[in-house]
């Protein structure tokens, strides 16, 4: 009976994640569950704190996700630093600390053990604020192997520090909290879908391209990893096999046509480099001719990997975040002129795609939804202050001076 219970108390949660705020008589129907057990559920959920009403007129309310209590950390651990966010619901703040902006961890590379640090500095200033932590996530930019927890092996270059370190039991260990890992690009798409384009969608990919490329399923409202881990390992997929070598071995990945280094490289030089993604986009929308035709053809590269996607998986929709995501309909007209994608239309293909609507923190804000999916709670929403970090420092001071 109370493994019945937990399931369905599993159902009401999982639909008000995929579908957002909705009624008793919604949530029933939707869930097979009878309005007396949806009930009883939901005012259980309510006393718990985990679901509130969203009254529309005088006689009918809403059930919607809310998370009023605790904090909530998060890291993300790259090659070159570590940054760690912490979500404060009593105060309603989001405090940030970079390692490199940190005297003892400015020259050292990143560790489990800075991590720990980081994580047990916010850690204790949500003490001191009366808001404990309740759950942790860690965001690797990078691969990882499911069956081991550590980082997959050909990528033990990139954070030689973490190798073979099982990084979920290293954080559960001394922390003593629900911890989530997983790597950058599921966590940035399990946000986008939590609270952007892909909400309601039962199958999802969300394409995130920066200084890498990554991508993260989302099937039946969870991260898919598949059998290994490395399902949505989409930038490592080979697009030209006499292409350059990749860090994995292969040759001609989509990482070496479609990342902020391959764009750059592809730019002619014309007397005024670029020297950023960034500076591409900004260049492009001023009018730049060079610059919009390198970002049409990485819409172009992109297409030809997502049309081998769609025609094995065929998810209902595919959308482009991270940096390049901000060239919006450029790259997105690249994309959908490659013969590829055209062709797909011979299969019926109705896969939708968009360019993410998070744009800024998606990895962090998909991290807090995997924690407060962990802990049977959520939001369907995102308030202003989850997206408006102030730094460590100046959090500090303020405290000290009051």
């Amino acid at each position: 009976m109370r493994v019945d219970r937990n399931a369905n108390v599993q159902d009401v949660l999982g639909f008000l994640r995929s579908n957002g705020p909705a009624s008793q008589a919604s949530i029933a129907r939707s869930t097979g569950l009878s309005r007396a057990t949806v009930n009883h559920i939901v005012q259980s959920l309510r006393d718990q704190g985990a679901v509130q009403y969203e009254w529309k007129n005088k006689r009918e309310a809403f059930v919607c996700l809310a998370s009023t209590q605790g904090s909530v950390i998060t890291l993300t651990v790259s090659d070159a630093l570590i940054k760690a966010s912490l979500f404060e619901f009593n105060g309603q703040e989001r405090i940030d600390v970079v390692s490199t902006d940190l005297p003892e961890h400015r020259d050292a590379a990143p560790s489990p053990a800075m991590a720990l640090d980081m994580a047990n500095r916010l850690a204790s200033l949500a003490r001191q604020r009366g808001a404990q932590a309740v759950g942790m996530a860690v965001a690797i930019v990078g691969p990882i192997d499911r069956a081991s927890g550590t980082i997959a092996q050909w990528a033990w270059q990139r954070l030689p520090s973490w190798k073979q370190v099982d990084i979920h039991k290293y954080f559960t260990r001394h922390l003593r909290i629900p911890v989530a890992v997983d790597n950058d690009a599921n966590f940035a798409a399990l946000a986008e879908w939590s609270w952007g384009s892909g909400r309601g969608c039962g199958d999802f990919l969300n394409i995130t391209c920066s200084e890498g490329i990554g991508g993260g399923f989302i099937i039946n409202g969870g991260i898919y990893h598949g059998g290994t881990g490395l399902a949505g390992e989409i930038g490592h997929m080979v697009i030209e096999d006499a292409g350059d070598l990749c860090f994995c071995g292969s040759r001609g990945c989509l990482t070496s046509l479609a990342t902020e280094r391959a764009i750059l490289k592809a730019l002619p030089d014309l007397g005024s480099p670029k020297t950023t993604l960034h500076d591409v986009i900004e260049s492009a929308r001023l009018g730049d001719a060079a610059c919009q035709r390198v970002l049409f053809e990485t819409g172009l590269h992109l297409g030809r990997a997502l049309a081998t996607v769609v025609r094995v998986i065929g998810p209902s929709a595919i959308s482009i975040g991270g940096t390049l995501g901000r060239a919006g309909d450029i790259v997105l007209g690249g994309l959908r002129a490659s013969a590829e994608v055209i062709n797909l239309s011979a299969i019926g293909s109705g896969t939708r795609f968009c360019i993410a609507e998070i744009l800024d923190d998606a990895i962090e804000l998909g991290a807090l939804a995997s924690v407060l999916s962990q802990i049977d709670t959520g939001m369907n929403s995102l308030a202003p202050w989850m997206t408006r970090p102030q730094p460590l420092a100046t959090t500090t001071a303020a405290a000290a001076t009051g």
